[in-house]
Parts: C-alpha cells; structure tokens; sequence
C-alpha cells in the first residue's frame, strides 16, 4: 500500500468511526507523516527546513457543537500560523507575529468528529487539505489557500531556529492550539514545496472534472459563441489556447427587462467551453454568458459577456 491510500485509509477510517479521544481537547499535534487521530504515533514538535509537517487539532466538542449550531451544514474554521518572537527585555512577553492563515469549510461527517487534520505542509501523497468531500480550501486565481499559503509563508523565516505556533479559530474563538521549532539554514525550499502542493491540489480536484451535460444543441449558435469567445479581449488576455468543445448549459435564452419600464434590454444564455492549452492540458471554463441586445424589435449578434472560474479537466474527460 502506498503512502497515499495509507493516509486515505486511515482518514476514511477516523471519519467513520468513533471521535477521537486520545489526545487533550484544544491541543494540536504535529507529525512528519500523516496522523491517525484515533492512534497519534510519530509525533514531535521539532522540523527542519523542507520537512513535512502533518497536524491534528482535538477539541472539547465536535466542530457542529463548537459553532453552537446542531443544525449546521458546514462550519468554517481559520488555521492560523505565527511565530513566537522573543522579548527585547527580560520583563516582557514574547509576541506572536502572523505568518499566514487560512479558511477552511468543513461539511458532511466530519462536522461531527472532535478532531480536524490540519495540514500545514503535507507530503504531496498524504494530503487531507486538498481531494477530500469534506474539506475545502478556496482557490484565488490559480493558487489555493491552506497549506500552499502555509508553505509560503514558511518559505520567508531568515536561516535559524524559529517557534511557530498554530492556531484553529472557530465561532470567533480559539479551540485549539499548538508549537513546534523549525530549524534551518534555507528555508527557502518551502517555496518548491508550495508549488509541488499547489500541482498536486490541482490535479487531485480535477480528476473528476467533466464537461457539463447540453440543455440544449444548436450547431449554428454554438459556431457564433465559439466566434464571439475566441474574438473576446478576456480570451486573448487569460485564456488563449484552442477551443475543443462548446456546451450550452441553459435551456433556452433569458430574457433581461428595464427594472421600471419592463421593455427588453437583451437577452443571454451561458455555456461551458473546454480549451486545450499550449502545454497540451485542458481548461475547462465554466459559465461562459453570450447576450445579444434587442435594438429596433430585433436581437443583434451574439457577443461575448464574461466568464465564470475556470477548472483543469482532464483532456480525455472533454468528450465524455
């Protein structure tokens, strides 16, 4: 079994079975490799630069019971990195100084677990932040938040000793908290290891990616969307690449009124649009929208009108 299905098992498992109670309510602990919540094993508080740094966080309560909500569907938690700087002088306290931090929606059966793993920098093959049901980092253009931020961050310490505390707010409170030292004269290798997340979060959410199914075929309209597209200043300015497969995503047109005098303004319909780009990849470009404007009791030609996020698809998956 390899270290990725090790990690799934032992994730999988800890979802459905009981919630763990080993460890102390409001503690986090850290690890070089995947954590059983159920067994904590292998632990420790000491890293060096480039290690892989695993965490679980238990609480007094199950994530629902900590928000006060029974009835929750999702709860979101913000994992906070800092490090501990010492005092300039022997009567003060040393002070934390933010690294970076992420938000984190829980759903599904991990709102009722009394434990939440909390990668910091993970082994690209023992990721529980990025692919899982239940948890979700959001992404900012082609970045995503979480332990890629994590590694950044990480990726500026000067060479030296460092103590980094980590943080998990939830309901605007702090339910669990833990310290390691990190060590190392270049820490800089934090920022290949970011990357390397980054490409593995990338390619674990798009696996599953296919083309939406048609609400409608119309040859001819799909032949004028693909024209307006490609004619777009949006596509030539993020998208470019060669379009592979067009699908109208909506029924019919919709039709869009004065707010007081009711007359029509134009109409628009949306479509998904697959684009094979430079590096033979597949973009996948959700929510496309075409309008044309009703002028003198007649609509004009279809244009372009903007586009939603785009996810990678697997090129095989586009005509499927």
């Amino acid at each position: 079994m390899n270290t990725r299905s090790l990690s799934m098992l032992l994730f999988l498992t800890c979802l459905l079975g009981l919630n763990a109670s080993a460890q102390t309510p409001g503690e986090i602990v850290f690890s070089t490799q995947a954590i059983d919540p159920a067994s904590p094993a292998g632990l420790t508080d000491k890293f060096a630069a480039g290690e892989n740094i695993h965490a679980v966080a238990f609480f007094d309560k199950s994530l629902v019971g900590l928000t006060g909500k029974s009835t929750a569907s999702k709860v979101t938690v913000e994992i906070y990195l800092y490090e501990l700087k010492p005092p300039l002088y022997d009567y003060q306290q040393p002070s934390e100084a933010q690294l970076e931090f992420g938000s984190l929606t829980i759903t599904g059966d991990a709102l009722q677990k009394n434990f939440l793993p909390v990668d910091i920098v993970p082994g690209t093959g023992a990721m529980t932040a990025y692919g899982q049901a239940d948890f979700a980092y959001k992404k900012f253009g082609p970045k995503f938040d979480g332990p890629v931020k994590f590694a950044e961050g990480l990726a500026k310490l000067e060479p030296g000793d460092h103590t980094i505390v980590v943080k998990v707010n939830c309901n605007y409170n702090f339910v669990a908290e833990g310290t390691f030292t990190l060590t190392g004269d270049d820490f800089t290798v934090f920022g290949a290891k970011a990357q390397e997340l980054n490409e593995a979060a990338s390619g674990l959410k798009t696996q599953d990616t296919v083309m939406p199914k048609a609400a409608m075929s119309d040859p001819a309209l799909e032949k004028e969307m693909t024209a307006a597209f490609v004619g777009s200043q949006t596509y030539k300015d993020r998208i470019k690449g060669e379009v592979i497969r067009i699908v109208i995503i909506d029924p019919d047109w919709m039709i869009r009124r004065h707010d007081i005098s009711g007359i029509i303004l134009h109409r628009y319909i949306r479509a998904a649009i697959a684009v094979k780009n430079g590096d033979g990849s597949c973009t996948l470009w959700n929510l496309v929208t075409f309008q044309q404007d009703y002028v003198s009791d007649a609509f004009q030609k279809t244009k372009f009108d903007g586009v939603g996020d785009p996810v990678k698809i697997p090129c095989e998956n586009v005509t499927k």
